[in-house]
């Protein structure tokens, strides 16, 4: 829902900040912008946005192995608990935001709250035998799908009245019914008899470290997970990269509004919805490494036509592509990360890792692109994002062979 509000509370606290912090924050952005090739005047608001939802992944790449293993130690249940908690104290924080500086603590206890996601996926692990795991996976993607549906579209209401206080209240009050919701009706999954014990769990740095991290060192069965955790990885820092400059790209070459925009990501969520709750539900555990390559090397044309399209039907093309490799990669590349750990009291840290790698992709990947988007221009630059794909694609074969 912050997302469309974004350049309007930037351009509130660049009016209104009192501590001046957004000025030194303006100040760094703008020599960002400089280096990396971005239009005069464009730059401010965009960067700062960009670089906002950079530290955001980052903390969530932090603190999902961290509760993950919390989770695999004293159970979902209690685990999800205190991430909503973070999550609504950070709405909180929002809605009573003076200044710059406080709007960045919220957003930093709410990046680091974020963990709710990988401990879904380790509640519908727990709770799915292995033929109804990818039906469970699905539908995780399915409700994220919707929310790129409806959250998008609620921001841009307030976004166009100018009023996000409002936007803060919304999101205090959902907070406040997912805590209710989970607290009187969720049970735990992970009995007590499955979890790790805490002479057991590994140091600190294990779930920091970005090697440790990498190789799954956490986990058992660390060495067939690697191979998938790297695909991820990649696949995320390409992807999350020309996403987050397809705004810029509808904007300059089809003079997109915000409003145009919103329509595009609504009708994506939509049809990656539908994708998740027919077709990906319906997937075996047999089918999902086919599926998953299916997936990445369809991004390959989706991006290609995306960046070289002329007009709006072609770029319709390209975006029902994209859609299409979408809604099956990470929903099936999380269900085969679940599939091959086989102690439950490892699963809440591994899927903590699998998604820990997918949130440091994307503190990284939409600056990069967005630097190759302005130095070589978008048509190349999404080339070159596409014919990339074949590297997560080369690192998916391993883990099938092994």
């Amino acid at each position: 829902m912050i997302l469309p509000l974004f350049p309007t509370v930037l351009e509130h606290y660049k009016e209104n900040d009192a501590n001046g912090y957004y000025e030194k924050v303006a100040n760094t952005t703008q020599r960002l912008g400089h280096f990396i090739g971005s239009p005069q005047g464009q730059s401010e608001t965009v960067l700062i946005g960009g670089i906002l939802g950079s530290v955001f992944c980052f903390l969530q790449f932090i603190s999902a192995p961290l509760i993950g293993a919390f989770s695999d130690l004293k159970g979902r249940r209690q685990a999800l608990l205190i991430c909503l908690v973070g999550i609504a104290t950070s709405h909180v924080l929002w809605y009573n935001a003076s200044t710059f500086l406080v709007f960045i603590l919220s957003r930093i206890i709410g990046g680091l709250a974020r963990a709710n996601v990988s401990l879904s996926t380790a509640i519908v692990a727990d709770d799915c035998t292995a033929d109804e795991r990818p039906k469970g996976m699905a539908m995780i993607g399915g409700a994220f799908s919707i929310g790129f549906v409806v959250g998008p579209a609620i921001g841009a209401y307030f976004s166009t009245s100018g009023d996000y206080s409002s936007a803060a209240v919304s999101c205090v009050s959902l907070s406040a019914i997912s805590l209710s919701v989970v607290y009187l009706f969720l049970p735990e999954t992970l009995p007590t008899k499955d979890r790790v014990k805490v002479k057991d769990l590994q140091s600190i740095s294990t779930y920091l470290s970005p090697r440790s991290l990498f190789s799954f060192k956490a986990v058992s069965v660390g060495q067939n997970l690697k191979p998938i955790g790297i695909s991820y990885f990649i696949y995320i820092f390409i992807y999350s990269g020309l996403e987050f400059t397809l705004t810029f790209l509808t904007h300059y070459k089809f003079k997109y509004t915000p409003m145009d925009q919103g329509k595009m990501f609504a009708a994506m969520g939509l049809g990656m919805a539908l994708l998740q709750g027919t077709l990906v539900r319906r997937l075996t555990p047999a089918m999902e490494d086919s599926a998953a390559k299916i997936g990445m090397l369809i991004m390959i044309p989706a991006f290609a036509i995306i960046g070289y399209s002329q007009d709006s039907s072609q770029l319709a093309l390209g975006l029902f592509c994209y859609c299409i490799g979408s809604g099956v990669v990470t929903p099936c590349l999380t269900s085969m990360t679940a599939a091959r750990v086989t102690k439950p009291s490892e699963k809440g840290v591994a899927l903590g890792i699998f998604r820990s790698l997918g949130a440091l992709a994307r503190a990284f990947g939409p600056l990069s692109a967005s630097a190759l988007f302005w130095r070589i221009g978008p048509s190349q630059a999404y080339l070159c994002g596409a014919l990339t794909f074949v590297i997560p694609l080369y690192f998916l074969s391993r883990a099938t062979k092994n």
